[in-house]
């Protein structure tokens, strides 16, 4: 999850509140501007387009910088609207989205495509009416045999498809060849080799783990997702996840009891006060610069890797996080990072799906916009080295290609922000911090974290959990 989702967790609760009321009619206001700065909260839903005029269709995205928003514009919205004379999509880059979202749609209006931050969130506007279902769209154009079958599921709640997966994403580790090199140390695969660098490179004063949470909690979230899937395994934390096991299960205690002991040996930053302390231009810096050797974060990085890298941008690489047990593998824990619905208003809800259709239509035309702004718009699709521009990075090439296989083979983990329902996964970015200081234990952590997990089950309101 990227650190621009940090607002979703704040409005997670606006969407049902307000849908205890009849939905109100758009209001005449001015809506967001395409522009990077908007923050406006008003809607500019028209009324349906006059038998034999074009369809307007608007579509409310992340803002970004002007380079990708012109980029975007040209291989997307135009590319679109040149294909289809009767259909004009409006797109609108607008500052702090989830947010701007959330009140439009509350006052029952806000664009014709709904983007949100995950699955989980869609639920909530699921439950207020907001949202209409795509079952029928699904079968015209073919998305259960486009997209990855894992990301489909995700989208579903009671059976029925109500969002598509814009981004999919994972975490790994990141890592600094020369660092590795001057050290002469190797990519680990194994906990002993993880932390034979981790105790090597505390006596060298390095941070073997660069990683803090002061530019945002939910990187708590980043680790508990891959020691959870490296310790106790993909297969157990899918048990879970299906409440054929608990969270206090002994694997996935022992999962954080290590995460935690990593933390109180040092390993991150050298205590939790440091980890607690640093924000990202620091975490950045420290990896770019050899001052620390591992930098466990999202794929979403890769649009700035090379930047962070200015003078060696050959330096930076990617690996899979270590096994932390013997018999569990290393493994891809996927996510859904961004999806599409339909406004359950929409002024023509056909048109709208046909630009959902332009989404996953085109695997060249994906592959451009995913090499304009690596990270972001990485729809779960079969993408080949092939569709992509000749000078697309390799190192970039190799992930998709490996994330592609194990969304094929079913050979993935599951990360906590597309998967666990929203007040469990509250309660694992918040409450990590309490275990890192002592006020709470691991198994403590765990069966609390049962405790909520079962009672958003007994709700239904558990994300749906695609079968392994």
């Amino acid at each position: 999850m990227k650190v621009s989702k940090l607002l979703s967790i704040a409005f997670a609760a606006a969407v049902v509140t307000g849908a205890c009321a009849a939905p109100s009619a758009a209001p005449n206001a001015v809506a967001p501007q395409a522009t990077q700065s908007s923050s406006a909260t008003t809607s500019d839903t028209p009324a349906p387009a006059a038998s034999g005029e074009k369809v307007k269709v608007i579509w409310w995205t992340e803002t970004a910088v002007e380079d990708y928003q012109d980029k975007l514009t040209e291989n997307f919205v135009k590319t679109f609207n040149d294909a289809h004379p009767n259909i004009e999509l409006e797109m609108k880059f607008v500052d702090k989205l989830d947010e701007v979202l959330r009140t439009a749609v509350q006052a029952g209006a806000g664009p014709d495509i709904i983007q949100t931050p995950g699955p989980a969130f869609v639920a909530e506007y699921i439950a207020a009416g907001h949202i209409a279902p795509l079952d029928d769209y699904a079968k015209k154009f073919g998305w259960d045999s486009t997209i990855f079958p894992w990301a489909v599921e995700a989208g579903k709640l009671d059976g029925k498809l109500y969002s598509l997966p814009l981004t999919y994403e994972t975490v790994v580790m990141w890592y600094n060849k020369k660092t590795l090199a001057d050290n002469g140390w190797q990519v680990p695969t194994t906990r002993a080799e993880l932390e034979k660098i981790a105790e090597e490179a505390k006596a060298k004063k390095l941070f073997p783990f660069v990683n803090g949470n002061a530019g945002w909690r939910g990187v708590n979230e980043w680790m508990v997702t891959l020691w959870w899937a490296n310790y106790a395994g993909n297969d157990t934390v899918y048990k879970a996840l299906k409440q054929e096991t608990k969270w206090d299960d002994p694997l996935l205690v022992e999962s954080i009891t290590l995460l935690n002991d990593y933390m109180q040996k040092g390993y991150f930053r050298g205590s939790k006060e440091s980890y607690f302390a640093t924000d990202f231009p620091e975490v950045d810096a420290d990896l770019a610069s050899g001052k620390g050797v591992f930098d466990f974060s999202g794929t979403w990085a890769f649009q700035y890797k090379s930047s962070q890298f200015p003078d060696h941008p050959e330096d930076w690489e990617w690996a899979l996080m270590p096994s932390l047990r013997d018999g569990v593998k290393q493994s891809f824990p996927l996510s859904v990072g961004s999806t599409l619905s339909i406004n359950s208003k929409a002024r023509n809800t056909d048109a709208v799906a046909e630009v959902l259709a332009w989404v996953y239509g085109d695997a060249k035309r994906a592959a451009k916009i995913i090499h304009d702004y690596p990270g972001e718009w990485l729809v779960p699709i079969d993408l080949k080295k092939d569709d992509f521009p000749a000078d697309t990075d390799a190192r970039f090439i190799r992930i998709l290609e490996a994330m592609s296989a194990a969304s094929k083979s079913g050979d993935y983990g599951y990360t906590t922000w597309t998967f666990w329902p929203q007040k469990s996964d509250q309660f694992i970015v918040e409450q990590m911090d309490n275990v890192f200081i002592g006020k709470l234990t691991p198994a403590e952590f765990s069966s609390k974290l049962q405790e909520i997990y079962a009672a958003e089950a007994k709700a239904n309101q558990l994300p749906p959990i695609p079968a392994r």
